[in-house]
C-alpha cells in the first residue's frame, strides 16, 4: 500500500486575495486586542504565514507613521508639549525600554520553545490524521481482502467452485472498482484470469464425471420410464424387468416420480451456469454435445449376450435386449429433460441428429436379431418389448415411424413362423384324434366346451334324466383346432399391437395369416389325413368339416372383437367356408372309394367255383360279410348329411352290381356252369333283401333295388333262358330285359357254351343217353348266340 499525503494539505500556504485577507484580520485584531497577543501569534504560526505578517504589520506602522506625522503637523504645539513631556519621562523610558529588551529576550527564547513544540504537535497531529485516514481506508477496502481470502481457500480446497465462483464475480464487479487506484488492486485482478482458468477446468472435470454417472444411471432412467409406460398400457412387467426381478414385489413408488429423478443434474446447471458467467458457455456446450455423441455411440454397440447361439438361454437374450432398449431409453429421456431444463446446452437440431444417427444402428440391430430368431414366442417377446420402446421414446417427441415400418417387414417372418408352429400343433391334433363323436359325462365339462366352442349341434343325450351325458357329432379336434385358431389369432393381433395401423390395415394382418392358415394349413393336413385313414375315420372326417366350416363364423365375430371392428368395416371374409366344402367332397370322394375298395375285397369271386353244378341253397358267404360291412357303415351315415349318406348307399349298391355284372363277364372266368348262375342268383337275392331294409333318410328302397337291375335281368335272362323273348323284343320299350346289353348277353352265352360243352364231355365218355337237358341247353345257347352275333352285325352296320 503506497503512503497517503501528509495531512500538511490543509497549512499548505494560502496565497492571493486569501492570504491578504487573513494577515489584515489578525492585524485588526491585534490592533483591537487589550494584550492579549497569544491567539493571534498562534494562529500566524499555524497558518504559516510569519513573514506575511510581518511585511504586513510593518506596513500598518509606517502608516500610523504617515498619519501620526499629518498628526502631529496638525497638532505640532501639542506634539512639542507632548515631546517635552516625553522627554521627561525618557528616563522611564529608557528603563522601560530595558525591561521590554530584557522581556523580550526572554519572549524570544520562550517563543523558540513555543515553536519547536508547536512544530511537534504539528508534526504528531499530521501523523495521527495518516493514520486515522490509513485506518478508515483499510476498513473500506477490508472486504476485499476478506472475499480474496476466501476465494483463494475455496480454489485451494478444490470443493465448491461455484460459491468460488459467486465470489470472484461479487469482488470483480462489486469491491475491485473501488480500489481500481491501488497496486493491490492490480494484483489481485492480474490473478483473476489464472483463477477463471482454474475453475473452467475443473467444471470441464465434473463434468466428465457428471457424463459418467449419466451413463451408468440411463439403464434406471429408461427403465423407470418403460414401467411407468407398460402400467399405463397394461402390458406384463415381465417386458420391462429382468428375468431375476420378476420374483420380487415391484416397486411402485417409481410409478410416482418422473424418470430423471433418479439423475442428479445440480452439477450440470451449476457447471453450466460458471460457464455461462466465465463466457466459455459455447465451449462447455461442444464438449457436453460431442462426448454425448460418443456415449450414444457405445450404447447403441449391441453386446455380446444380445447375440442368438445354443449358449444363450431365452431368459439371457431377453435380459439383454431389455437392458440395451433401458439404457437408450434412458439416454434421450435425460437428453429431453436437459432440453427442458437448460438454455443453450442442447437443442432440437441436436436432438434430432442424435436420433437420427441411432434409428439406423437400432434398425439394423433389431433386424439382425429378429431374423436370427426362430421361435415365434421369444419373437413377439421382442417385438413388445420393443413397441414398449417406441411407445416410451414417442413420450419425449421422438419419431419411431421408421421402427414401426420395421416391426411390419419383420411381422412376415413371425406369421410365417406362427404358421409353422400351428400347423404342427393341427397336425398333431389330427394324429392323436380318435375320430369318433365325443362324449361328455359332466355338466361342467359341457359348460366348459359351451363356454369355448358355443357352437350349436344336434347332441344325443343320456337315456335317464338323473344322468348327465352327451354325445356331439363333432370329434374332440374340432373344437381343438377352433382353439388353435383362436390362439393364432390372438398371437396375430398382440404382434400388430402398437405398430400405429389403421382399423382396415389391421383387418387385413389378421386376416390374411388366418386364411392362410385356414386354406394352406389346415386343408393340407386335413387332406392328407383324408388319403390314410380308415373308413369309419372318414365318416367322422366328413362331420368334422361340417362343424369346422360353422365355427368360421364364431372364428369371425372373434377376428372383430380382438381388432375392435364391427362387420360393416371389414375388408373381407374368412375363407375357410369353401375350403372345408372342398374337403369335405375331397372326403366323401375317398370314402367312396374305399367302400368300393372294400367292396372289391370282400366280393372274392376270383375264387368263386364258376362251375358249380348246384347252388348252395344259400347266399355265398363272402355276400353276408359284405351285407353286412354295408349295413355297419351305412348305419353310421346316419348323422352325415343326407345327401353323402344317399350317395354313398346308391354308390355302394352299384358298385356291387357292377362287381357282380363285371366278374361273370370278366375274361378270366372261361366257363360258367347254371349250378354258379343260380348261386349268383341267390347272392343278387341277399342284395335285393338287403336293399329292401335298409333305411337311409331320404333315399326310398326302390331306388337303392334299382342299381342291382342290370344284374338281376341278366340273371333272369340266364336262369329262364327266355333268350328267343330277349332277341325278338330287342329295341323295344317294353322288352322284358330291356337293360341287357347285347355285348354282355353274347359273353355269358359263350361262357355258357363253353361250361355245357365241358358238360356235354363227361356225360359222353358215361355213355348218358343221347337226349339230355345238357345238349338242349347248349342247343339254345348256340342259336341264341348265333343270333345276337347276327344282331350285333346288324347294329354295326347301321
Amino acid at each position: 500500500m503506497s503512503p497517503q499525503p501528509p495531512a500538511a494539505n490543509n497549512t499548505t500556504k494560502t496565497s492571493g486575495p486569501a492570504l491578504y485577507h487573513n494577515v489584515q484580520t489578525y492585524i485588526k485584531e491585534l490592533e483591537i486586542s487589550e494584550g492579549q497577543l497569544s491567539s493571534v501569534l498562534k494562529n500566524v504560526y499555524e497558518n504559516n504565514q510569519r513573514e506575511e505578517f510581518m511585511k504586513r504589520l510593518d506596513d500598518r506602522v509606517k502608516q500610523y507613521d504617515v498619519e501620526i506625522e499629518k498628526l502631529c503637523s496638525k497638532n505640532y504645539q501639542d506634539f512639542v508639549k507632548t515631546f517635552n513631556d516625553l522627554l521627561s519621562v525618557r528616563e522611564d523610558t529608557s528603563i522601560l525600554k530595558n525591561q521590554l529588551v530584557e522581556n523580550n529576550e526572554k519572549i524570544q527564547a520562550l517563543g523558540k520553545s513555543l515553536i519547536t513544540k508547536v512544530d511537534q504537535l504539528v508534526l504528531e497531529n499530521r501523523k495521527q490524521n495518516n493514520i486515522l485516514l490509513s485506518v478508515e481506508t483499510l476498513n473500506r477496502y477490508m472486504p476485499v481482502f476478506n472475499i480474496y481470502r476466501q476465494l483463494k481457500n475455496q480454489m485451494k480446497e478444490k470443493k465448491n467452485y461455484y460459491q468460488a465462483l459467486k465470489l470472484l464475480e461479487e469482488l470483480e464487479n462489486n469491491y475491485l472498482p473501488m480500489v481500481k487506484n491501488y497496486r493491490f488492486a492490480q494484483s489481485i485482478h492480474h490473478s483473476l484470469p489464472l483463477i477463471k482458468h482454474d475453475i473452467i477446468n475443473e467444471t470441464f472435470s465434473d463434468l466428465k464425471d457428471f457424463l459418467e454417472t449419466l451413463r451408468v444411471e440411463a439403464v434406471i432412467c429408461g427403465k423407470i420410464a418403460n414401467q411407468q409406460m407398460a402400467h399405463k398400457l397394461k402390458i406384463d412387467k415381465k417386458y420391462y424387468l429382468m428375468e431375476s426381478e420378476l420374483e420380487k414385489i415391484e416397486d411402485d413408488s417409481d410409478l410416482k416420480k418422473l424418470p430423471f429423478d433418479v439423475v442428479d443434474f445440480s452439477p450440470l446447471y451449476k457447471n453450466l451456469h460458471m460457464n455461462q458467467v466465465l463466457g466459455h458457455k459455447a465451449n462447455f456446450s461442444d464438449y457436453y454435445r460431442n462426448q454425448r455423441k460418443k456415449q450414444l455411440q457405445l450404447a447403441m454397440n449391441s453386446n455380446s449376450n444380445m447375440e442368438m447361439n445354443e449358449s444363450k438361454t431365452e431368459r439371457d437374450l431377453l435380459d439383454a435386449y431389455k437392458l440395451y432398449l433401458h439404457n437408450i431409453t434412458g439416454f434421450f429421456v435425460i437428453e429431453d429433460q436437459i432440453l427442458s431444463s437448460t438454455e443453450g446446452l442442447v437443442d432440437e437440431r441436436y436432438m434430432d441428429e442424435l436420433f437420427s444417427k441411432a434409428l439406423p444402428r437400432l434398425k439394423s440391430i433389431i433386424r439382425k436379431i429378429m431374423e436370427e430368431c426362430s421361435n415365434a414366442k421369444l419373437m413377439l417377446k421382442l417385438k413388445i418389448v420393443v413397441v414398449l420402446f417406441c411407445l416410451t421414446i414417442e413420450e419425449v417427441q421422438f419419431p419411431t415411424i421408421q421402427l414401426s415400418d420395421l416391426l411390419r417387414e419383420i411381422r412376415e417372418k413371425y406369421y410365417s413362423m406362427l404358421l409353422d408352429k400351428s400347423s404342427e400343433k393341427i397336425n398333431l391334433i389330427l394324429t392323436e384324434d380318435n375320430y369318433t363323436c365325443m362324449e361328455i359325462d359332466s355338466q361342467e365339462a359341457y359348460n366348459l366346451l359351451m363356454e369355448f366352442f358355443p357352437l350349436d349341434s344336434k347332441e344325443t343325450k343320456g337315456e335317464h334324466s338323473d344322468e348327465f351325458f352327451r354325445r356331439l357329432p363333432y370329434s374332440g379336434c374340432v373344437p381343438k383346432i377352433f382353439l388353435e385358431i383362436k390362439e393364432f389369432v390372438n398371437n396375430c393381433v398382440k404382434f400388430s399391437e402398437g405398430l400405429n395401423s389403421s382399423q382396415t390395415e389391421l383387418d387385413d394382418m389378421i386376416r390374411k395369416p388366418t386364411n392362410r392358415l385356414i386354406t394352406e394349413r389346415l386343408s393340407e393336413n386335413i387332406r392328407q389325413l383324408i388319403n390314410r385313414v380308415s373308413l369309419t375315420q372318414l365318416v367322422q372326417i366328413v362331420v368334422n368339416t361340417i362343424y369346422l366350416e360353422k365355427s368360421i363364423d364364431l372364428l369371425e365375430k372373434h377376428l372383430l372383437s380382438v381388432i375392435k371392428a364391427n362387420s360393416s368395416k371389414q375388408s373381407g371374409k374368412l375363407q375357410g367356408i369353401s375350403v372345408f366344402k372342398d374337403l369335405r367332397s375331397e372326403a366323401e370322394t375317398q370314402i367312396y372309394e374305399l367302400l368300393n375298395r372294400k367292396i372289391d375285397q370282400l366280393i372274392d369271386l376270383e375264387s368263386f367255383n364258376w362251375n358249380m353244378t348246384e347252388a348252395q341253397g344259400q347266399a355265398s358267404e363272402y355276400m353276408k360279410l359284405l351285407l353286412n360291412f354295408l349295413k355297419s357303415n351305412l348305419d353310421s351315415f346316419s348323422h352325415l348329411p343326407s345327401k353323402l349318406a344317399q350317395t354313398a348307399c346308391v354308390s355302394a349298391c352299384r358298385h356291387v352290381a357292377q362287381s357282380l355284372m363285371s366278374q361273370m363277364i370278366s375274361p378270366k372266368v372261361k366257363s360258367i356252369n347254371y349250378g354258379a348262375i343260380e348261386q349268383l342268383n341267390l347272392d343278387l337275392l341277399q342284395c335285393e333283401t338287403f336293399a329292401h331294409s335298409i333305411r337311409v333318410d331320404g333315399l326310398d328302397n326302390e331306388t337303392i333295388l334299382f342299381c342291382f337291375a342290370d344284374v338281376r335281368q341278366i340273371i333272369d335272362l340266364a336262369i329262364s333262358k327266355e333268350w328267343s323273348i330277349y332277341l325278338n323284343d330287342y329295341g323295344e320299350a317294353n322288352n322284358k330285359y330291356n337293360r341287357v346289353q347285347l355285348n354282355n348277353a353274347q359273353i355269358l352265352l359263350e361262357k355258357l357254351r363253353q361250361g355245357a360243352s365241358r358238360g356235354k364231355g363227361i356225360l359222353s365218355r358215361l355213355d348218358i343217353g343221347t337226349k339230355t337237358p345238357e345238349k338242349d341247353d347248349l342247343k339254345l345257347i348256340e342259336a341264341a348266340l348265333k343270333q345276337i352275333k347276327n344282331l350285333i352285325n346288324q347294329t354295326a352296320n347301321f
